[in-house]
């Protein structure tokens, strides 16, 4: 995200959530910015669009995730390449969960410019901002000891 211009919050989870060894999908609920956003737009600054992955903690050697953005009719977003935000590397998630010296133990935290793939979204049939589904494909099986939560999904328009 750009240090230049103040990014708004236009939708985000309201509880953490668990990945596993199977798709685990989310909803977001995209509502119309107010703040700085709205004001880029009005000065005719073409809107940039992050999604950010926070608070990712847990144990063990968990699997990579993709993450795919789809409208709620989309039944397999990870057969369409097309819908593909990122990938979320979990590389050192073991030692950024546990608080100690140098770290809070907060976790991982992830941004991904996401601001074509939403222009394309808002053209798919089904588009609802209102229901933006935000899905998690792991890469692998996971191994039974690894455990892996996200903090929050969130939106941001710039």
């Amino acid at each position: 995200m750009s240090t230049e211009h103040p990014c708004e919050m236009v939708a985000a989870t309201q509880e953490s959530f668990p990945l596993a060894s199977r798709d685990a999908t989310v909803s977001l609920s995209i509502e119309p910015p107010t703040g700085p956003a709205l004001q880029a737009q009005a000065a005719g600054k073409p809107r940039q669009a992050y999604l950010r992955v926070e608070r990712v903690t847990g144990k063990g050697m968990p699997p990579s995730y993709e993450i795919y953005l789809h409208p709620p009719g989309e039944s397999q977003p990870g057969s369409r390449e097309e819908l593909c935000a990122g990938v979320l590397p979990l590389f050192g998630l073991d030692k950024a969960s546990r608080q100690g010296a140098g770290h809070a133990g907060t976790g991982l935290h992830y941004v991904f410019d996401v601001t074509e793939l939403m222009a394309r979204l808002e053209q798919e049939p089904g588009w609802d901002p209102k229901d933006l589904r935000v899905t998690f494909v792991p890469r692998r099986q996971a191994k039974r000891e690894a455990e892996v939560r996200v903090g929050r999904v969130s939106l941001y328009y710039e």
